[in-house]
């Protein structure tokens, strides 16, 4: 397991904030995961999909992972495409774990508003998410919205996984990617200084991850 690092800089907060991305975890153990968190000292943790495994039809672990983490510190969950094809965690099961579900919309978090994107659904609801004047901060499992949906939008920071960092790796190079096949561009570490996508915490593909570590990204938000 990787422990990933990425400082970003902004004027819209007085009071630093560690962020911590996870995804993709598909069922898989997680107290390891768990314990890399807890050693890291987060104020906010994000999870922005994938928590259940749709293909063989696990869940038993998901909500766990989310009642694990909520101990740690402030939880936040966004909704991946495995949770909605495998419509198994009701909103009420994820929110009593003490995790913050955010469906297409958003919640204030001291300086940080956090909102979270549900794959499949459209962008309406993030016009109003963007007037707002708070740093944004988005969950957004899908990274291959990014170009067309997100880039351009008046967004401070957009988390997301899905890709498995490309899931085969050599020499560094992605070799593909759920919705964007082969050669993937968005896979792992930080785009045009507003996106991050992580590499995920299980290998839930037939072919295996290959010079892939999964990863736990840790984001430093400072005062610009």
């Amino acid at each position: 397991m990787d422990i990933s690092y990425c400082t970003l800089k902004s004027n819209k907060i007085t009071i630093p904030q560690r962020i911590i991305l996870l995804s993709d975890l598909h069922n898989e153990p997680y107290e390891g995961i768990v314990n890399a968190v807890a050693n890291k000292t987060p104020d906010i943790i994000a999870v922005v999909g994938d928590i259940v495994e749709r293909h063989k039809r696990l869940y038993s672990r998901s909500l766990g992972f989310l009642r694990s983490l909520s101990k740690i510190a402030p939880t936040y969950f966004s909704y991946g495409n495995h949770e909605v094809k495998f419509n198994v965690l009701s909103e009420s099961d994820i929110e009593n774990t003490g995790a913050i579900l955010l469906n297409n919309d958003y919640k204030m978090h001291g300086e940080i508003l956090i909102g979270g994107h549900t794959p499949f659904s459209n962008f309406s609801w993030l016009d109003e998410f963007e007037n707002e004047n708070e740093f944004k901060l988005l969950l957004c499992h899908q990274p291959e919205y990014y170009k067309n949906y997100l880039k351009h939008r008046d967004l401070d920071l957009i988390l997301s996984g899905h890709a498995h960092g490309g899931q085969c790796r050599p020499f560094g190079i992605p070799l593909y990617a759920p919705g964007q096949g082969i050669f993937p561009r968005y896979t792992s570490g930080l785009y045009d200084g507003k996106l991050i996508v992580g590499r995920g915490l299980s290998d839930a593909r037939v072919v295996p991850r290959l010079f892939n570590p999964i990863e736990v990204v840790v984001i430093d938000v400072k005062p610009k």
